[in-house]
């Protein structure tokens, strides 16, 4: 596992305001989640993700530029389950089941050609928040693409 130093500089300030919400909890409540307290430079690559259960699936509620520039579309309102994932869904919903399930921020680097064509290269984080029941009810997902990041 990689650790704070091997980070993003980007990955490195969301990850420092994850921690400071979550404080001596396991994971922080998203109650206490607050947009204009999300290091500036963190938006773009930023997406919320809904965890739904019954059946268990991950809708986008939110996505940001980088994100939306790469898809070449805003994926606001599908569920990861409905995305090009360049063949590698299995992967990728283990990674936010480990992360709802195990309470843990999940960390991948990974890369895979989109059907628009284009290479897309990231570093994905994603952290869990705890919702009003206990149960992990939102995931953010950094997905650092370091094309974005450096133009």
């Amino acid at each position: 596992m990689r650790t704070i130093l091997d980070m993003h500089p980007i990955a490195k300030a969301f990850d420092r305001y994850w921690r400071r919400l979550k404080g001596d909890r396991e994971v922080p409540r998203f109650l206490d989640f607050n947009i204009n307290d999300v290091p500036d430079e963190a938006l773009p690559y930023m997406s919320l993700v809904q965890v739904e259960n019954h059946p268990r699936r991950f809708r986008y509620r939110l996505a940001g530029t980088s994100v939306v520039a790469a898809y070449g579309r805003d994926i606001t309102g599908l569920c990861l389950d409905e995305l090009d994932t360049g063949g590698k869904y299995e992967a990728y919903v283990h990674n936010f089941n480990q992360a709802t399930d195990d309470r843990i921020v999940n960390r991948t680097s990974d890369e895979y050609e989109l059907e628009n064509g284009r290479l897309y290269r990231f570093d994905g984080h994603l952290y869990p928040f705890e919702g009003v029941r206990g149960d992990i009810s939102r995931i953010i997902i950094l997905a650092i693409d370091d094309w974005q990041a450096n133009h």
